[in-house]
């Protein structure tokens, strides 16, 4: 009898823990620490959730369902957001204006025609005495003008400044595009976390309405007190009341993935990718200061912006310097066209450069060397930011792995705590104090290794991003039920 008792209760932690009773007994007692605590929980598996049934949806009806893994919506996000759409449009106007910096430095062909008509021309007043007054008479001209500049500092620098311009929108965009990345891939983790959660919930749940038939029962068999009953209906109101509360969590999640992604709301979601551990090695310092010092796309627009700012102060300095420029012309002109027309031509070649302008070469100069400065400043202080992020990351992602390992250690333990408190109570010798506590224990235990999974995969993806590679962060594929 009491062997029966044994076994029959240890199968009831092992069913309210989410495991499937006598489905893979042996495999699962085989794995350990955080792959044991997981194949439990069923963190593995894929379940199709809908706002309206949760994860009870008809199974004719999940062929319907929509499969998202991670890739696909990072792959989704990136469309729809607007943040890349908008980047995108920045780096159409940095093209624009570097088209309009390069224009000062290209060859400038104007064309002109010209017919007109004088009445009267007084040419005594333009020194010829004892002209009189001419006309009337008719002047056409028609004219190609080509003004090529030969030495323009300015406008090299401002053509410079430009280009640094386009990097830095195109790199910004990237940039974005990483940022959207990291969103998406925190927003699919969420997801993972509240599902995790709400099981651990169910499970909880369905702990304590077996426990609270078994207290009924030995209260009816006079071997438990009334007491017994009242804590077991207790600790299922407790519970139910976490379950609807991860319940409204669970909705909220997935009502924001959905607007992510653009998922009809009313559409079923299956999640292809799961919360399970995944135990990856952490590089050195040195190691990853050199991938992020190549790969950071923030320290590439810095470096740019140093250079944009280097190229205007070069432009404002240049302003001082004279601007030599050829410039021809070839044309027709003469009375009316094919009256008394005539072929002409010139070429001119000249210099200018500014004299007196009050200051302003200066002040702008002065800003401009003020705008090196900061950008310069942000330079080195996005270095040692940097250097802040790899080296938190790092800590964080080998700090949340070793809570991993104790959190699974602590659901170890509060599973034979769990399993002690039952058999004590089955065998009459202590009331369900003992059982309650440890269902207490039990589910803050469930609950924190999903936060502690949870914390460890949002390290993992935080070290990507320090590191400048958000694209390689990966969660293992689910366990697809037959």
């Amino acid at each position: 009898m009491k062997f029966g008792i044994k076994v029959g209760m240890l199968g009831l932690f092992l069913a309210a823990a989410g495991g499937v009773l006598a489905a893979k007994p042996l495999m699962v007692e085989d794995l350990k620490g955080p792959q044991r605590v997981e194949a439990l929980l069923e963190l593995g598996a894929v379940r199709p959730f809908s706002h309206d049934g949760l994860f009870d949806a008809d199974p004719k009806e999940e062929t319907a369902a929509v499969d998202l893994k991670l890739s696909e919506m990072v792959a989704l996000a990136q469309k729809t957001r607007l943040e890349g759409a908008l980047d995108q449009e920045r780096v159409n106007e940095a093209l624009g204006r570097s088209s309009q910096a390069l224009s000062f430095l290209l060859p400038q062909l104007e064309g002109g025609i010209s017919q007109s008509r004088t009445f009267k021309q007084n040419l005594e007043a333009q020194g010829m005495r004892g002209y009189g007054v001419i006309g009337p008479y008719n002047t056409f001209d028609a004219r190609l003008r080509l003004v090529q500049k030969i030495i323009d500092i300015s406008a090299v620098a401002r053509f410079r400044s430009g280009r640094a311009e386009v990097n830095i929108a195109r790199y910004q965009e990237e940039f974005t595009r990483q940022k959207i990345v990291l969103s998406a891939s925190l927003l699919y983790l969420d997801a993972l976390r509240a599902q995790g959660s709400f099981q651990a919930a169910e499970a909880a749940v369905a702990l304590s309405e077996r426990l609270l038939r078994q207290a009924e029962a030995r209260r009816q068999a006079g071997t438990a007190a009334g007491i017994d009953v009242a804590r077991a209906r207790t600790r299922l109101a407790e519970d139910q009341l976490r379950l609807e509360r991860s319940r409204t969590g669970l909705h909220d999640t997935y009502l924001e993935l959905q607007r992510w992604t653009r998922i009809p709301y009313e559409r079923s979601i299956r999640l292809l990718n799961v919360l399970c551990f995944v135990r990856e090695p952490v590089p050195s310092i040195a190691e990853g200061m050199a991938i992020a010092a190549k790969n950071r796309i923030d320290m590439r627009i810095v470096a740019e912006r140093v250079h944009a700012a280097e190229c205007s102060l070069t432009r404002s300095r240049g302003e001082r310097l004279p601007v030599v420029s050829v410039s021809a012309d070839y044309g027709v002109s003469g009375n009316e066209p094919k009256e008394n027309d005539r072929r002409t031509s010139g070429v001119m070649v000249g210099a200018t450069m500014p004299l007196l302008e009050g200051g302003r070469i200066a002040g702008e100069a002065r800003e401009a060397l003020s705008l090196k400065r900061q950008a310069e400043l942000m330079r080195d202080d996005l270095a040692r930011q940097v250097e802040e992020d790899v080296r938190k990351a790092m800590w964080a992602m080998t700090d949340s792995a070793a809570q991993v390992d104790t959190a699974a250690r602590v659901v170890e333990l509060s599973r034979q705590e769990m399993d002690l408190a039952s058999h004590r109570f089955a065998e009459g010798v202590a009331d369900n104090i003992e059982v309650v506590s440890a269902q207490a224990s039990l589910a803050r235990a469930r609950d924190e290794y999903v936060a502690a999974l949870t914390q460890y995969h949002a390290a993992r993806m935080n070290l990507d991003f320090a590191l400048g590679e958000p694209g390689l962060f990966y969660l293992q594929d689910a366990i697809k039920k037959e």
